[in-house]
């Protein structure tokens, strides 16, 4: 819903950026990008602009808040913008094809982890779930994201009903919440999978869960990039993956480092959790690949990449 405070927040930009005196002015978020351009063009701004695009929103806004993707088209590749960081070469891409921007204005720095604090995080205790999780008779395959129809949970419940027909020891935790909460605890009813799809809800400490199960499993329709992927990876978790427009393809280098599967193919994505479950020389082969794999994503080299960047100006 508009509000006539939207108007004033150009202004309200203006007098922060004036009292501030910035040399160089960075922005996150598609919205607080757009109204910082619009700032900075209204107000015959000098101040160097960089901006960074965080997911893909060619698909973002697809069918919500349309009027974003409209005006990103328009105000991204203005003059006033000097760099645009896009948190993968997907996204580059997708802004090069989509909003035509130049390529001399984009450039990839990915996000980063921080390997020595999940690693503390994951020796921690676990007290819910214990008896599951304490229990090596069962194959514990884990999800991370929001409760929200992009991120395919209900997909991704089919394809474990499915695979469970053949490999019986499996158990699925999803940790997240959101909007389709109550839909995804109705077909976990219905379908008699109460004690085999558990949803907790959020987490305060993941890593903990990621590092105790066996696979982790990524059903998202559509993404920007995937934190959760290499939080994963660096867990020593396997992975089975979406191969959706933008994110797993990059962090998984077209399937070395986990396996892709197509988005909403709940056969295919039945059928690698069935194959990892059944072969415990896979998942092992799968756990080292990630740890390795996760080793490029750090949270130095992340800082190092800004860090260069910023020194530019």
């Amino acid at each position: 819903m508009f509000k006539i405070t939207t108007l004033l927040r150009p202004l309200r930009l203006f007098k922060l950026i004036k009292l501030l005196a910035p040399d160089l002015i960075i922005s996150f978020l598609d919205l607080t990008n757009i109204n910082i351009i619009i700032t900075k063009f209204l107000f015959k701004i000098k101040i160097p602009l960089i901006i960074s695009t965080r997911c893909n929103p060619f698909r973002e806004y697809e069918t919500r808040i349309r009027w974003i993707n409209i005006l990103i088209k328009i105000l991204y590749p203005l003059k006033c913008v000097n760099i645009n960081v896009a948190l993968s070469k997907g996204v580059k891409t997708i802004l090069q094809k989509y909003y035509f921007i130049k390529e001399s204005k984009l450039v990839v720095i990915y996000n980063g982890i921080d390997l020595d604090n999940i690693d503390k995080l994951k020796n921690e205790k676990i007290t819910n779930y214990k008896e599951i999780f304490d229990d090596i008779n069962f194959v514990k395959l884990i999800t991370i994201g929001r409760l929200s129809k992009e991120k395919g949970h209900l997909h991704l419940i089919k394809a474990f009903q499915k695979a469970k027909e053949q490999f019986q020891n499996l158990k699925l935790f999803i940790l997240g919440e959101g909007p389709l909460r109550k839909e995804l605890q109705q077909f976990i009813m219905k379908n008699d999978l109460k004690n085999d799809v558990i949803l907790t809800g959020l987490i305060k400490n993941p890593f903990k869960y990621l590092a105790k199960s066996n696979i982790f499993v990524f059903s998202s329709l559509y993404e920007g990039f995937g934190n959760v992927l290499i939080e994963a990876l660096a867990c020593k978790l396997p992975i089975i993956s979406t191969n959706c427009m933008v994110g797993p393809q990059e962090i998984l280098e077209n399937g070395t480092y986990g396996i892709l599967v197509d988005v909403m193919d709940i056969d295919d994505l039945s059928k690698n959790i069935v194959l990892l479950a059944k072969h415990p020389d896979l998942l092992k082969k799968y756990s080292d690949l990630s740890i390795q794999r996760a080793k490029f994503f750090t949270l130095k080299k992340c800082l190092k990449n800004w860090i260069n960047l910023i020194s530019m100006f």
